[in-house]
Order: structure tokens, then sequence, then C-alpha cells
């Protein structure tokens, strides 16, 4: 049986290498928006859900593992910014403050989903206006939850980091370590 990762992400098509699965990507072609008002553990397992039943139902021989991640500042959910001042507005709400990464994996085979997910804490240092404006021009940050990528913010915009550190890239790697997604992959 093969195995198909939902998705575009970079990060988690290297974890999933690292990991030492095959795979091939495909992305799904779903709507993200968060129409039954979702808490946001319940909104990153829906869309990581969905993601991976989509592929599935158009590759029923496979395995499809799919995720998601959001940032969650006090009960709002944060996605990708889809400008650049979006982007400003979304860090500097997040500057000098302590908001919550997100990340959800669904696998689906023979029509089910099992679904796992992890929370991280992560504090921003008080940033100014012109260290904002100079990240967001040196990265790609639009297509990024919080409009950050952990891997170029860490030194910029992280004060401190309060669980899986792989969860912020967007894997949940503890997690997934201990789980049955995991057993399951090993015996593809």
């Amino acid at each position: 049986m093969d195995l198909i990762l939902a998705s575009s992400s970079p990060r988690r098509k290297r974890i999933l290498t690292e990991l030492g699965y095959n795979f091939k990507c495909i992305s799904p072609d779903i709507d993200e928006s968060n129409i039954d008002n979702l808490k946001p553990i319940n909104y990153v397992l829906n869309v990581s859900e969905n993601k991976s039943s989509y592929i599935w139902n158009r590759n029923k021989e496979s395995c499809v593992l799919a995720g998601d991640t959001i940032v969650d500042f006090n009960n709002e959910i944060i996605g990708k910014p889809s400008s650049q001042s979006e982007a400003f507005k979304i860090i500097k709400k997040l500057s000098n403050q302590t908001h919550s990464v997100i990340s959800g994996l669904s696998l689906f085979l023979d029509g089910e989903a099992i679904n796992i997910f992890d929370k991280t804490d992560v504090t921003f240092k008080k940033l100014s206006e012109p260290v904002i404006e100079n990240y967001i021009e040196s990265f790609d940050v639009l297509d990024k939850a919080g409009a950050y990528n952990i891997e170029d913010a860490e030194n910029i915009l992280i004060k401190h980091i309060d669980g899986c550190y792989n969860n912020i890239v967007g894997f949940p790697l503890k997690k997934f370590e201990m789980s049955k997604i995991k057993k399951i992959l090993d015996n593809l």
C-alpha cells in the first residue's frame, strides 16, 4: 500500500523523509474556512481530516496522511496572512505575548480517520515595528500560520518555547512517535 502525503509543505515532507518513509505528495484543494465556528483544536483536526479524506477518496488503494497548523491566540484562530500588511498586524499582535501553535495529523485508511494533535506555547519578544518590517521583508511569511516560520524566526522573534519544536514546524513529532498512526505507517 502506498503512502500519500496530502500536503505541499516542504517542512512536513522533510520530516517524513527524515523519519524514513517513502511517499508521494498530492496537495488537496479544500475549503479551509471555519464556517462552523469550531474551537482551535477542533478546527485543526477538522481541516486535517478533510484534507486526508479528500485525497483518499481519489486514491482509495492508498494510505493518506495530512496535517494542518494554526496559531491560537486567546481562542482566536490565526492562519496564513493574505498580505504583508496583514502579516505585520499579526506579528505586532503577537509581540510580547504568548500564543499556542496547534498542529494536527490525520491518517485516512480504509474509509476511516485516525487523528492526533499537539499544542506548543510560544512567547514572542517585545518587537519594534522596524524589526517586524525587516522580518516580513526578509522571509516568506504568506504561507505560514501566524506569519512566521519557526526556523527563520527563532533568533529574531522568539523569547521562549514550551513544548515540541517540530509541532511549531507543522508536524507534532512527539505525539506522532507514540501514536497509532506511526504503528500503521511502520507496517506499510
